[in-house]
This record gives C-alpha cells, sequence and structure tokens, in this order.
C-alpha cells in the first residue's frame, strides 16, 4: 500500500473513526485517538456532532443515498448541526445540493414539503431572508443518525 493511500478505520461502541493520509501522520493520529481519554467531537461522534469534514463526506457515511427525500433530510441535519443553523430555507438546501455536486430536484420546496410530511423537519416560527424555513425535528434527526 503506497503512504499516500495509507488508512486505518476503527470503531468501538458509538466511536467510529476513519484517518486516511501518509503512513506515518494517520499512525501517530490513530495512537493519539485510541491513548486518549476523550476524543475531540469535532473527530468523531454518532450521536449529536457531524463525524464529516465535509458535506460529501457526511453524505457518503450516511450510505451515499439517492432518494432526494433522504439528502434533503442529511442536508437539514448538516445545517443544524454543522453549520449552526437554527433554520433554513430553501437557498440554504440548494446550496448544499451546489456542494455536494448533486443534481438538484426541479422544486425544493415541493421536496422540503415531502420531508415536512414524514415529520422529519417542520416549519420554523420565522421566515429566513423572508422564505419559508425550516427547522430538523427529533425525528428528522434520530432517522441522520440511525442511517448506514
Amino acid at each position: 500500500m503506497s503512504e499516500a493511500n495509507y488508512r486505518i478505520r476503527y470503531k468501538k461502541g458509538d466511536f467510529e473513526v476513519e484517518l486516511q493520509g501518509d503512513k506515518d501522520w494517520v499512525d501517530s493520529k490513530f495512537k493519539e485517538l485510541t491513548e486518549s481519554k476523550t476524543i475531540s467531537p469535532a473527530v468523531t461522534s454518532s450521536k449529536g456532532v457531524v463525524p464529516a469534514t465535509s458535506l460529501v463526506e457526511f453524505i457518503k457515511a450516511k450510505g451515499n443515498p439517492s432518494d432526494h427525500t433522504d439528502i434533503a433530510i442529511i442536508f437539514s441535519y448538516w445545517l443544524h448541526k454543522k453549520e449552526k443553523m437554527i433554520s433554513y430555507n430553501k437557498t440554504d438546501i440548494e446550496n448544499c445540493y451546489a456542494k455536494a455536486r448533486i443534481t438538484k430536484p426541479a422544486n425544493v420546496t415541493d421536496l422540503m414539503n415531502r420531508v415536512q410530511g414524514k415529520g422529519y423537519v417542520m416549519p420554523a416560527s420565522e421566515k429566513k431572508d423572508n422564505k419559508k424555513a425550516w427547522v430538523i425535528t427529533r425525528s428528522g434527526e434520530n432517522y441522520v443518525e440511525q442511517m448506514k
């Protein structure tokens, strides 16, 4: 295995981490993480913190779904947990599609209304940038956390 492609995946309970890079860096980070009494939430956690460092990685970690309702709820989770948005609108979801390099559906508002119908998001109490906004529900958070 070449130095640039060295990878370790480690899972223990709810903690899972995958490190990739040159062998010396991966070995030192792995040792640091496994010997540490506390693990930084920025590194990983399956509950409450987004374990990925990019939206694309996060989607892949969730099984790389192709269904737009699953993608939209993943975006909702990302915006809430990683981007720290209390509410988000159609433009925010469209920006996630662009960042993830996924073709967006023709009607994002209709998509979000379908996600809302499943109980994964609900309307925000106020508009955001003069547009309808949503917030993720506990059911939505649980749904994303249980993916893959």
